[in-house]
């Protein structure tokens, strides 16, 4: 609730220090006075500006300052919105200050601490809701009235949960997007990725296999001199006229065994001779197959020639040799697996998807039912509301519509749009006059009208709104003494449970006021200045007598202002008690 409003050079408001109190709090004063200044007040320090204008005249500069004691459900609300902005709610106090210099910036501070206006406008539906020529007005904007109607329903568990799967079913769709724009380029390198692969496979590459070819290309190309070589070493070893060292060596060792027979002396010797012959003579049969195999088939060189392109050709794509080669094959397969994979991986969430829609589309047929029939009861209860206020003739509906969507959730056959409160969309539709059509609430330009319709919907629907500051001006303009007094009746109701501020010109609804404020305005050194005080109980008295009759009071007027306030008191002690507002300790 709001503990107390500081106003510096604002308007013609000098300097005033107001603290309104629990319960139903009504202003009045003369015409001219600043009553709705106050209100003006209010707004200026919720939207976090003041126009150069409304700084008063010869100040520098303007100052408000509010002081809210919040109870428990608005303050868990601002203490995350505070937190998510690396902000903490110490207490359950809230002191917001607006500094406004002349041609300068603002500075604006919650609890000392700078805060911008879109931190701020975020904590403005938890404080206060002002119903008047006002951005504030919850009402006007449509996005409350699906808050509103689940409120009344008593469907806030089933949007939560619907709002829970909405958020899982989103998380679900972006995995979804970002796996298929994945899959998309992976199967644009599909195709190339797959020449790749069967272009090294169909090679059959092995490993040393090019250096092997290499070796052979180079024996085959030197034949020729091979084969010179190869008999030059074969007339030396085992051919030629005298038999070669083959022949040489024969008789060297066939003489060193007879010696060896006479003088064992020798005998290793003639040993290490034979062996060295028998080695020799292998090793020419070696020379002597190598010479038999140098007869090449010119095809073959070619063979080798091509398989040796193949390779090079591939190295050039690939990598610089065989195992590099392998090496890119090997991760070439592993991508062609992955594109595979992702196509399970997109048909198996496409799958939760679709399970997940109908899912949710299920729930939201179900809320919108539940909501469907609540509001028939809503209408019922605000139209009794505007018939106690006099207004009989306005007709309300509450307006269901959906919107088409392929992409959106099956609901009754069809594919509608949602989000995360489920797929109706629901504005709240007036007829002030018999005859018109219905048209949406904002767009109605009158601001009594506005306040009035606002009333009864807030009184429908009081007990499940945690707003704790309503603030009502102007909502008496057209309004006559028995309407007045019927309208005073709903504003105290809606004050149990609520701060209620009205600005008001009529003594019917100033007699219900749990806290009344006069505002005056005075001539000091030829400057205005707006002053507000609160009433006791003679000088509220004297107030509604005056309001009754005008500036010519008496015993008559007087008599008439007692009536009224019997009637009010007789009234508050027949309903229901009020509830416990959670006002602060006395001091704080």
């Amino acid at each position: 609730m709001l503990v107390e409003l500081r106003v510096k050079n604002f308007g013609i408001i000098e300097d005033i220090t107001w603290s309104p109190g629990e319960g139903l709090n009504v202003i009045t004063g003369e015409t001219g006075a600043g009553k709705s200044l106050v209100i003006d007040a209010v707004e200026s320090l919720l939207s976090g500006r003041i126009g150069d204008e409304q700084i008063r005249h010869q100040a520098s500069e303007a100052n408000l300052e509010g002081v809210f004691y919040l109870n428990p459900a608005s303050r868990l609300k601002i203490a995350a919105i505070l937190a998510e902005n690396g902000l903490e709610l110490e207490d359950d106090s809230l002191i917001i200050r607006l500094e406004s210099k002349l041609a300068g910036r603002s500075v604006l501070r919650l609890n000392g601490s700078a805060i911008s206006r879109s931190v701020l406008s975020r904590l403005c539906p938890y404080l206060i809701d002002i119903h008047g020529q006002s951005e504030h007005l919850s009402l006007l904007n449509k996005s409350f009235h699906l808050d509103m109607l689940d409120g009344y329903a008593h469907t806030a568990g089933e949007r939560t949960e619907f709002a829970r799967l909405a958020g899982e079913l989103t998380c679900l769709q972006r995995q979804l997007s970002e796996l298929e724009k994945t899959n998309r380029e992976a199967i644009r390198q599909q195709e190339f990725l797959r020449f790749q692969a069967d272009e090294i496979e169909a090679a059959n590459l092995a490993e040393g296999e090019e250096e092997n070819l290499l070796s052979k290309r180079q024996v085959m190309a030197s034949a020729e001199k091979l084969k010179n070589l190869t008999h030059q070493s074969l007339e030396y070893l085992c051919s030629g006229q005298s038999g070669g060292v083959l022949a040489d060596l024969n008789q060297a060792m066939q003489s060193l065994r007879k010696i060896s027979e006479i003088d064992a002396s020798l005998k290793e010797t003639a040993d290490e001779v034979e062996n060295a012959y028998f080695s020799l003579e292998e090793n020419c049969r070696s020379v002597q197959n190598y010479n038999r195999g140098l007869d090449f088939n010119p095809a073959e060189l070619e063979d080798i020639e091509n398989r040796l392109a193949l390779i090079h050709s591939l190295e050039r794509k690939y990598g610089r040799d065989i195992p590099q080669i392998l090496a890119f094959l090997a991760k070439t397969k592993a991508e062609l697996d992955s594109i595979i994979g992702y196509a399970e991986k997109t048909d198996k969430l496409s799958g939760a998807i679709t399970e997940l829609k109908s899912r949710l589309g299920d729930m939201a047929s179900g809320l919108s039912k539940h909501r469907k029939e609540a509001a028939l009861s809503l209408e019922k209860a605000v139209q009794a509301e505007l018939a106690d206020l006099n207004m009989g003739q306005v007709i309300f509906k509450v307006n269901f519509q959906t919107q088409s969507d392929e992409n959106g959730l099956p609901v009754g056959g069809q594919m509608l749009g949602f989000t995360s409160s489920g797929t109706d969309i629901v504005e709240f539709f007036v007829s002030t006059n018999p005859g018109e059509p219905l048209r949406p609430l904002n767009k109605i330009a009158s601001t009594g009208e506005i306040s009035r319709i606002t009333l009864a919907l807030k009184s429908a629907a009081s007990r499940l709104d945690d707003i704790p500051v309503m603030i009502f001006d102007e909502i008496d303009i057209g309004v006559g003494g028995r309407s007045g007094d019927m309208l005073g009746r709903k504003l105290w109701k809606l004050s149990q449970g609520h701060q209620l501020i009205s600005v008001s010109h009529l003594p019917q609804i100033a007699a219900y006021a749990d806290h009344h404020f006069y505002v005056s305005k005075t001539e000091l050194n030829g400057r205005i200045n707006s002053r507000i005080a609160r009433l006791d109980s003679e000088e509220h008295l004297a107030e509604l007598s005056v309001m009754l009759s005008g500036n010519q009071t008496g015993e008559k007027s007087l008599e008439n202002a007692r009536e009224l306030l019997k009637k009010a008191s007789l009234f508050k002690e027949t309903s229901p008690g009020q509830p416990e507002l959670n006002m602060p300790p006395s001091g704080k």
